[in-house]
């Protein structure tokens, strides 16, 4: 019932959220950058400066965590590069090389946690548990990247996108048939002709079956459908909470924890104030990996918000607000998504997403961020995605080797 898919732009609580996509990550050198330029709209940059931790009200040194936090990410990088030199095939999972390290006698209570907060942002970044995770893919990608948030929201892109179309909501597309010309497309009692196809669902609506195609996908694509990491008990999710005013610094925009129990290491360890990106009293916290999913799938609104409230008030020590509002994610749930985003799966293959992206018969395209062969996971994945399929119908149906030279991201 609306567009943008992962990119959600809700203003039910009377300012513009991302309930989804909300960064650019690599904002100095990316289309969706370009794209803002030119409507616009300005950027809010995160990331800058080193994070605070807190606990119990006060504001932990950056320096004495960040330089931890530094020496056990190399101690973490050094650990897997031996693993995998010696490696027999047994090592797969980022949780195979992480569990030694956590089991060390000799590790302290404080590199514990430290080591727990690295396993849960790969965690976070990645969509995914750890014991699912591919270890060549365990480094945060987006940690070194310049970052930053569209103000307003995404849904500015997604109504640029969809000026001067015809946009159907509400038609759930229950088959495609792609064996002569045209092509058909079912969507319960309609049916729909055409050219060609860009099938741009989430990987897990495909991986579910939701989707039949005649004839069935070659078998070599259904592989790497089901290869490729998405959903599963890998999920990110967020909740958003409005205050009636701050009770924070305002001057800081990003709030980090050390995880107490490595078992709930997902649970609202990172806030962002969202202040500055929509100038509302806002907070946005995370939960990822199994606790995210377990939140999603067995624990109702109320009790996600109560367990936020409890992290926060942990870290800074005392009593705060109710909100007047709040946005619980359920990316696992929903049935148009059934997860957040793709990730490298330990039995994904490295030419899996090549052969997912690409079209069958000249007539069936495929785009999405899992699609993207290095960016997956990414709001601008999916553009170059869904840019590379439309120059390849370009080149197919019409015979033009189109360029998007005058294309707003361009």
């Amino acid at each position: 019932d609306r567009m943008g898919g992962r990119t959600w732009t809700d203003h039910s609580l009377g300012v513009p959220c991302d309930l989804g996509g909300s960064w650019i990550h690599g904002a100095d050198d990316n289309p969706l950058t370009n794209w803002c330029r030119a409507l616009g709209i300005d950027l809010v940059y995160t990331h800058e400066g080193d994070p605070v931790f807190y606990a119990g009200g006060q504001a932990q040194p950056p320096a004495r965590t960040l330089d931890r936090a530094a020496y056990d990410f190399d101690a973490v990088g050094a650990k897997i590069a031996r693993l995998l030199e010696r490696d027999d095939g047994s090592l797969r999972a980022l949780d195979d090389a992480i569990a030694p390290l956590l089991d060390d006698p000799e590790l302290t209570a404080y590199d514990r946690r430290v080591l727990a907060w690295i396993l849960a942002v790969a965690e976070g970044v990645e969509g995914a548990p750890a014991r699912d995770m591919a270890i060549t893919s365990w480094y945060p990608r987006e940690s070194g990247m310049v970052n930053a948030m569209p103000k307003g929201g995404y849904g500015q892109l997604v109504e640029d996108a969809a000026a001067g179309l015809e946009i159907l909501c509400d038609h759930r597309v229950d088959r495609i048939d792609y064996a002569g010309d045209p092509v058909t497309v079912r969507a319960g009692e309609r049916v729909f002709t055409t050219d060609a196809v860009v099938v741009t669902v989430p990987l897990g609506v495909l991986k579910a079956g939701k989707i039949a195609f005649a004839p069935a996908l070659p078998a070599a694509k259904q592989a790497a459908i089901a290869r490729i990491g998405y959903g599963g008990d890998g999920v990110l999710n967020k909740v958003t909470l409005l205050f009636d005013a701050p009770f924070w610094d305002t001057a800081e925009t990003r709030f980090n924890a050390l995880p107490d129990d490595i078992d709930q290491r997902g649970a609202f360890n990172t806030w962002f104030s969202l202040l500055p990106f929509n100038g509302a009293p806002m907070l946005l916290g995370f939960t990822n990996g199994l606790t995210a999913a377990a939140f999603d799938r067995n624990e109702d609104d109320a009790t996600i918000v109560a367990r936020a409230l409890d992290r926060l008030e942990a870290m800074f020590g005392r009593a705060i607000p109710r909100p007047a509002g709040y946005h619980v994610t359920r990316w696992l749930s929903d049935p148009w998504a059934l997860g957040s985003y793709s990730y490298t799966h330990v039995d994904t293959q490295p030419d899996d997403r090549r052969v997912y992206a690409t079209p069958v018969d000249q007539r069936l395209y495929f785009a999405g961020e899992a699609a993207d062969t290095d960016h997956y996971g990414t709001v601008h994945a999916a553009l170059r995605s869904g840019a590379a399929a439309a120059h390849a119908i370009l080149c197919d149906q019409r015979g033009i080797d189109g360029t998007f030279a005058n294309a707003p991201w361009a």
